[in-house]
Parts: structure tokens; C-alpha cells; sequence
């Protein structure tokens, strides 16, 4: 899932935004209890694709840290 979600969509992400003019992307990876939780076991296939797709939407947006966002 890549946006703002109910526990980021805060302060942070406005003082960063306004202040800086940083553009700024949560990614936030599906499943994360999955490899601690046994009735989630079965969709551990499914958190660890999640997390790979997370950690490469990161990097992609890694590649623009630092570039002027559009006005």
C-alpha cells in the first residue's frame, strides 16, 4: 500500500511537506503479523510478496529524494 494512512497522515508528513517542500510517501507493506502470528500462516506467502513490493516502491522513490517536487 503505498500513501497516508490514519497512523502517518500527521505532523510529520505536513511539516515536512510545507516546511522542507519534501514530497512525502508512506509505503506501508500488507500483512506484517504474519510471520509471528500462527493463524496468519497461511498468508505468509502473501506478506512476503507484499514486503518485497514494499522495499522496491521504496527504493524507486529513494531514486527522487532531493528532487524539486512539482508545484
Amino acid at each position: 500500500m503505498v500513501g497516508q494512512s490514519a497512523h502517518t497522515d500527521g505532523l510529520g508528513h505536513r511539516g515536512l511537506n510545507n516546511l522542507l517542500g519534501l514530497d512525502v510517501t508512506t509505503v506501508i507493506p500488507e500483512l506484517t503479523m504474519a510471520p509471528v502470528a500462527p493463524a496468519l500462516a497461511p498468508l505468509l506467502p502473501l506478506h512476503e510478496a507484499s514486503m518485497t513490493a514494499a522495499h522496491d516502491k521504496a527504493r524507486t522513490l529513494a531514486t527522487t529524494f532531493g528532487t524539486p517536487r512539482a508545484a
